[in-house]
């Protein structure tokens, strides 16, 4: 029962007393029936009193306490004027202040937090206690791909792996751990791609093997030559000579020169050179082209350099496979596609808005084996015999440096495998003709 509520019951009962003591003195003493009376009224007049000093500020400080459930931490409790009430409200005034500013502190942790990890490089994945995913942010989702969600559902909680994707160049670091809230352990999973920090640590080890390599090999071999009278030996010297200098020309890869051209007009410009590699080989070549002018930026010297080693391998792929057959033609398909613009203001060739473009080699060959797509893209990798393991590293640092994302795969339901490069979206202010340099 409310407090109010007593306290009616309280007067009620009082009034029924006084009721009873003037009916009993109303006949028999006339003064003390008046007394009584003047009594009650001012008895009536003490408990109004009493309600309002005492009784009231107590709803007051249960409004507050509504407010404080319903997370109003603004309102503040107006004095009563009633000395012990009024120690209560600014005590709960001070409790309020506090709260309000541990709140807004909270607040502003839980903003700067969520902001952070939506902007950080590193992929964030929050889990439930039953270990389904809750959320994640954008860098996690750019990650994900089946074989990082296949080795997070394998990762014991506190733990970590290192995963490197098959069909593109990507190296991810997986961690698997958890923070406390509310007595319980969230689990959660930190992805970092370790992808560039792998290829330049890759890429200082054999510039520095291979120069010195280089240096060696092609002093010996200068001053044995001149002495040597056999000509197969000295045939045998320069071979090997030009073998490590071949490896030697990776590490040379000038930076590129990016201009705006004509995504089809270049591939079109490299057709002699990858028809006269698929004539010898008996391999047919279909070129698949768009008659709008598809506007990149790139190097067109080692933009065709790129292509001519894909290629390249193509045709080694047809050749080497199980089925190739003297009825079984080998086919290689150029195909160019323009995607849906996404940045009304990127340059054009034609006046149009310019989206990402993708260029993909598709062969019939044998194909890319699951044991050997754990290694692609690795220096000195190759399938082929005589292979030498440097044709996809320098397809992979030129596209790099183009800023293009590429994948390499073999579709397991049509057995075709499939070189895509996707091209990034033209972004540039200013009006730029074909040929003009970007800087």
């Amino acid at each position: 029962m409310k407090l109010k509520y007593s306290f009616l019951i309280l007067v009620v009962a009082i009034l029924l007393l006084a009721g009873v003591a003037l009916f009993t003195t109303f006949q028999s003493h006339s003064w003390l029936f008046y007394t009584t009376e003047c009594f009650i009224v001012l008895l009536l007049l003490y408990l109004v009193y009493f309600y309002r000093r005492t009784l009231q500020p107590y709803d007051t400080l249960i409004s507050g306490m509504e407010l404080v459930r319903d997370l109003d931490l603004t309102t503040r409790l107006a004095p009563s004027g009633q000395y012990e009430t009024d120690i209560i409200v600014r005590t709960f005034n001070d409790l309020l202040a506090r709260l309000r500013t541990e709140h807004l502190s909270l607040e502003e942790q839980y903003t700067f937090l969520s902001l952070l990890i939506e902007a950080s490089p590193m992929g964030v994945v929050q889990c439930d206690l039953d270990g389904n995913i809750t959320s994640m942010n954008p860098a996690a989702r750019s990650m994900m791909k089946p074989v990082i969600s296949e080795a997070m559902q394998r990762l014991p909680l506190g733990s970590e792996t290192t995963v490197r994707l098959t069909a593109e160049p990507g190296i991810f670091r997986i961690s698997h751990l958890s923070f406390p809230d509310r007595g319980y352990q969230h689990p959660f999973y930190l992805i970092e791609s370790l992808t560039s920090e792998v290829r330049l640590a890759e890429k200082a080890a054999y510039e520095r093997v291979i120069r010195m390599i280089a240096h060696e090999v092609n002093n010996s071999v200068a001053g044995i030559v001149g002495a040597l009278e056999e000509a197969p030996l000295r045939d045998r010297l320069l071979a090997m000579s030009s073998f490590v200098t071949r490896f030697a020309e990776v590490v040379k890869i000038p930076a590129p020169q990016l201009q705006l051209c004509d995504l089809s007009e270049e591939v079109e410009a490299c057709r002699p050179f990858l028809e006269n590699l698929c004539l010898n080989s008996h391999v047919r070549l279909d070129f698949h082209l768009t008659d709008d002018a598809i506007p990149v930026h790139l190097d067109p010297v080692l933009f065709q350099q790129v292509l001519v080693n894909i290629v390249k391998n193509s045709v080694e792929s047809i050749k080497d496979s199980p089925s190739a057959l003297p009825y079984r033609e080998g086919v290689i398909t150029v195909a160019i596609q323009e995607l849906l613009p996404s940045n009304h203001h990127a340059p054009s060739l034609t006046g149009r808005a310019g989206g990402e473009s993708s260029l993909t080699i598709t062969d019939n060959g044998r194909g890319i084996s699951p044991e050997a797509a754990q290694h692609l893209f690795t220096p000195f990798f190759s399938t082929k015999p005589q292979g030498q393991g440097i044709g996809l590293l320098l397809i992979r640092d030129i596209l790099t440096a183009h800023g293009c994302t590429f994948t390499l795969q073999t579709d397991p339901t049509d057995h075709l495998t499939r070189f895509t490069i996707l091209f990034p979206q033209n972004i540039c202010s200013r009006k730029v003709d074909v040929g003009d340099e970007i800087t």
